[in-house]
Formats: C-alpha cells, structure tokens, sequence
C-alpha cells in the first residue's frame, strides 16, 4: 500500500531522537512518527533517500525537511519503508499540480459518516445536508496543513454560515492539541483514516466542496486552489467555494 504525504514534515520534540554510529537505520524510527504514519510498531521500518540508498532515520529527518516522502507498506512481510521522492517524481507532481484535476470522487456522493467532533457534537453527511458544505483533510505534523490553518479559520470567521468540517487520522488528544495550538477554529473530526481512504485522500491538506445534496461537487489538494504565489489566502478559498466544479 503507497500513500503519498507531499508534505513537508515538521515533527514534534518528541520525535528528535537520532541514531548512535552502532544503531542499524530500521531501529532508529520513533514511535511518536509509526503513530501519525499508522505503521504498526511490530513492523520493521527502512528509511531511503531519494536515490533509494538506506540511510538512519536522524539523516532521513534532515533530508525530509526539504523533501516530500512516499510510505510503502506490506502487511506480508510487516514492514514499511519511508523513500524520499526523488527529483524526476517531484517535478512530475509539480507539472501535475500545474494542471490539476479533480479527484475520483467528484461527482459522486460523499461517504456517509456518523461522528464527534472534538467538542462533543454529533455530525454526520445526513446532519450537514441542505445547506453545501467543505471538509478539509489534515494532519497534525503536516506542514503545509499548518501553514493553510490560520486561512481556514479567517473563512470560517468571515462565512460562519457556510457549514465547515474538519477530519483527520489524528487521535483526539492530538487534534486538539493541534486546534489549540494553531487556533484553527473548525469543527475537527479525529480517527477519520477510514473516511479520508473512502474519499480517496492521498495527498494533505486536500479540500473537498460538497453540494445540498451530500454530492461532491470538488475535491483537490489545497496547492490546486492557492493562486500562483503558491499560498492559500482567502480570497482563493472564497473564489474556489463559490465557483463551478472543476
């Protein structure tokens, strides 16, 4: 199983530890980082650079500050492995991006979902019916999802009568110490790694606008709404909520 995080990671104190000179390149990857990444700890994990060269985690945490990462999981053989992309794939992801295309699910209904948001609020897709509504994906050590926050919650405070929702694989206590600490304002939704994989999310921070009727109506990674200087503001985020699918 591959999943493509084009991010760039900024990790917690947490998970600072580097290896010693005797320590092997699989033994060296905190726990802290198996959790946000949902790698069972009884898997073996290899870390490689962008020439697939196997090198320890403290060496694959500098070079992944500047770098997105690929994970590559295989239940058979419990393992993983964490591979830099090199630099033919990130120029492929950036003439993708150059020329985005909406998501699978656009066009099709929204997975229904009952939930809690982290303030004790029952949601579900029948609940946010009527009115359309954008659910943005995210994760807590995802750097340009915490750079997009401050955005999101000037939309919510401008638009509060546009329904927004939060989801996240992140557990409870980790999303709220996210929400707390980058005062992002929107409802959060936490444990959602079943719903993010039924919407087909492969890339955070992705954004998704649902129609009246709990029908996608876009879905994109939220580098695609941002103008040409690459960051999100709002008047992007405005102009992509209230324009045409695309």
């Amino acid at each position: 199983m591959s999943m493509r995080f084009a991010v760039f990671i900024t990790l917690l104190a947490a998970v600072t530890a580097s290896a010693s000179a005797e320590t092997r390149p699989t033994d060296v990857v905190p726990d802290a980082l198996r959790d946000q990444m949902a790698i069972p700890h009884d898997y073996t994990v290899i870390c490689e650079d962008q020439d697939g060269h196997v090198v320890p985690f403290s060496q694959f945490q500098a070079l992944m500050k500047g770098r997105p990462f690929d994970i590559q999981k295989s239940p058979e053989h419990h393992s993983a492995v964490l591979r830099l992309e090199s630099d033919a794939v990130i120029a492929a992801h950036k003439q993708a991006r150059a020329q985005p295309a909406g998501m699978s699910i656009q066009g099709k209904p929204f997975p229904a979902f009952h939930a809690t948001t982290l303030d004790g609020k029952a949601v579900s897709l029948a609940s946010l019916r009527g009115k359309p509504f954008i659910a943005n994906f995210f994760f807590a050590l995802c750097a340009p999802c915490i750079a997009e926050t401050p955005v999101l919650s000037q939309f919510h405070r401008a638009h509060p009568d546009v329904p927004v929702v939060a989801f996240t694989f992140d557990d409870a206590a980790t999303a709220q110490e996210f929400a707390t600490r980058r005062g992002f304002n929107w409802p959060i939704v936490p444990g959602q790694d079943a719903l993010a994989k039924q919407v087909g999310v492969d890339v955070y921070p992705t954004m998704v606008l649902v129609d009246a009727h709990g029908v996608v109506s876009k879905a994109t990674h939220s580098s695609a709404i941002a103008a040409k200087s690459g960051a999100l503001t709002l008047g992007d985020l405005e102009r992509w909520g209230s324009s045409g699918p695309r």
